[in-house]
């Protein structure tokens, strides 16, 4: 499990659902430009919040997660699949204060 910065540089771990194509470029895809985005945006949201998010999971058969830890209490109250294409398109979805209400009203902070 890594801390994240941006950006961050391929790993040559293998994607969860494949490709598309011959390079990322689906918003489930790791390393393609809107996924990246994506990440950032959830990882400076938690931030925000008083997170500390990392990223795992990179080649497993579940795909890359966000896991954070809610550090005013040390617990780990975020955890999150990015690689499946549901739930990519959910966050993609959320504009940024449905963002912020998503992680609030669903994990208590």
């Amino acid at each position: 499990m890594v801390g994240v910065n941006f950006p961050r540089s391929r790993d040559g771990e293998p994607f969860a659902w494949g490709l598309s194509g011959p390079e990322p470029v689906e918003i489930w895809e790791r390393f393609s430009p809107a996924y990246e985005a994506q990440l950032e945006r959830l990882v400076s949201t938690l931030q925000e919040l008083g997170f500390a998010p990392a990223v795992g999971g990179a080649g497993s058969e579940d795909g890359e997660y966000v896991r954070a830890e809610y550090l005013a209490n040390s617990r780990v109250v975020f955890f999150y699949h990015l690689e499946d294409p549901a739930d990519a398109r959910f966050i993609a979805a959320l504009n940024d204060d449905d963002l912020r209400r998503w992680i609030i009203e669903s994990w208590g902070v």
